[in-house]
């Protein structure tokens, strides 16, 4: 059990969210696949998206290739309240 509370306390998490907008499916898969990471979304929280680790922007634009038009956050713990929603990866 403490090794789970551990580890949950220093999990880094990128927020990305982009305002007044959703994520296309194919978007979902690029950060997936070019960062080699988990991503979690939630339906009541569309607008944003949650990448297991730290991830800066330019390094998410790059893999996106197009678009910038969100903003990208580091949040370590999942329990943090700077989360959207709690993580599913954990």
């Amino acid at each position: 059990m403490f090794k789970q509370s551990k580890r949950t306390e220093i999990l880094t998490v990128t927020v990305l969210r982009r305002h007044n907008g959703t994520w296309a499916r194919y978007e979902v898969d690029r950060f997936t696949r070019g960062l080699q990471t988990d991503v979690c979304e939630d339906l009541d929280f569309p607008e944003y998206l949650l990448l297991f680790g730290h991830f800066t922007k330019a390094e998410t634009i790059q893999v996106i290739r197009e678009g910038n038009d969100y903003t990208a956050t580091q949040v370590t713990g999942s329990d943090s309240c700077d989360l959207p929603f709690k993580p599913r990866f954990i």
